[in-house]
């Protein structure tokens, strides 16, 4: 019994450990990521041509109704009511060019600012897993009157220093990658080698072949030059003996 008491008197403090929270600002932090500013100068720049474009278009509209407002006393009811289409026309034009380049504004802004955004992001996740946060909340869209301290944890410095000088972390080396060697270069040259002997011994042995299919007809030469040569010894003997009995007689 008293045990089950002692873990009915601690699941509340688990409960607490585990559901601690961050908070931080994400302009703060989205300030300290380099090239920001760079990118926010970018989008002033493209924010301010768009402007005086739109201004420039507001100003034709406004002169040609006025220039509508002071002819349409001597205008016939023909041309009066082509005038009021063109410039009903015109203003339904440049409002919905107003929109359409107010909206590509936005898109330019989310596209300069969505790896900065994403950078902030990143810096934050690690910062949740190390402190082991369940979760966190970007105090600048929600104003946080007051916050427990044992359960919610000001992060915004922790963010800024992440992005600032990130902790690399380093990768485990398993006993597996341990063991394999890397691929040497003179292992490769000696395979090559080893080839290239292989090739050699080859064609010596395909020369030693020829060599001794020689051999045989060079024997049966050197006997026939044998056999001519004792034929010859042989007539020039009978010849001296033939020629000596004629002496004789």
């Amino acid at each position: 019994m008293r045990k089950i008491l002692l873990i009915l008197l601690l699941f509340p403090l688990m409960s607490v450990a585990q559901n601690k929270f961050g908070f931080y600002s994400h302009s703060e932090a989205l300030e300290s990521v380099p090239g920001y500013r760079q990118s926010i100068a970018e989008y002033e720049l493209l924010k301010q041509r768009c402007d005086a474009e739109i201004e420039r278009n507001e100003q034709e509209l406004t002169r040609k109704y006025v220039a509508f407002l002071d002819g349409q006393q001597d205008f016939p009811e023909l041309i009066l009511r082509k005038r009021q289409k063109e410039l009903q026309q015109m203003v339904d034009n440049s409002v919905l060019f107003r929109d359409q380049l107010k909206q590509w504004l936005r898109q330019a802004k989310d596209s300069l600012l969505s790896p900065h955004n994403a950078t902030v992001d990143a810096a934050l996740e690690k910062v949740c897993l190390r402190k082991d946060l369940a979760y966190a909340i970007n105090s600048d869209e929600l104003k946080l009157r007051y916050v427990n301290p044992n359960i919610g944890v000001e992060i915004t410095d922790a963010v800024i220093d992440e992005i600032l000088n990130p902790v690399v972390e380093e990768p485990e080396v398993t006993e597996c990658a341990e063991d394999v060697e890397p691929p040497v270069a003179t292992d490769t040259v000696k395979v090559a080698t080893d080839v290239v002997t292989v090739a050699t011994d080859t064609i010596k042995v395909a020369t030693d072949s020829v060599s001794v299919a020689v051999d045989p007809v060079k024997a049966v030469s050197d006997s026939i030059t044998v056999a001519t040569d004792s034929l010859t010894d042989s007539i020039n003997s009978v010849v001296e003996s033939v020629e000596v009995k004629e002496e004789k007689k």
